[in-house]
């Protein structure tokens, strides 16, 4: 999932300083993969821990938005629930 949203989220020269910021080669092949590998690869050092943290939330939207996504906390149903309304009595009874 990483390796994709770093295409979706990154302009092709923010992707280049991005591979060489983490030491990866611009001439090998799947460089976004090579970087999902890296992130949070070294837990005991607290600079790779926060680096990982920053590009992870840049990925999955949470530093720009400035709060978590709902499921994160699992209440993404919330929403999917309300637009479904609750079943009525004939939707019920046509399933006997």
């Amino acid at each position: 999932m990483l390796s994709k949203q770093v295409h979706k989220k990154f302009s092709r020269r923010g992707r280049e300083e991005l591979y060489l910021r983490w030491g990866i080669d611009l001439k090998t092949k799947h460089r976004s993969m090579q970087l999902a590998w890296l992130v949070w690869s070294d837990t005991r050092d607290l600079n790779h821990i926060r680096e990982s943290a920053a590009l992870v939330g840049k990925l999955v939207g949470f530093i720009n938005t400035g709060e978590a996504s709902k499921k994160t906390f699992g209440l993404g149903f919330l929403t999917r629930l309300k637009s479904m309304g609750s079943p009525n009595w004939n939707d019920t009874m046509s399933t006997l």
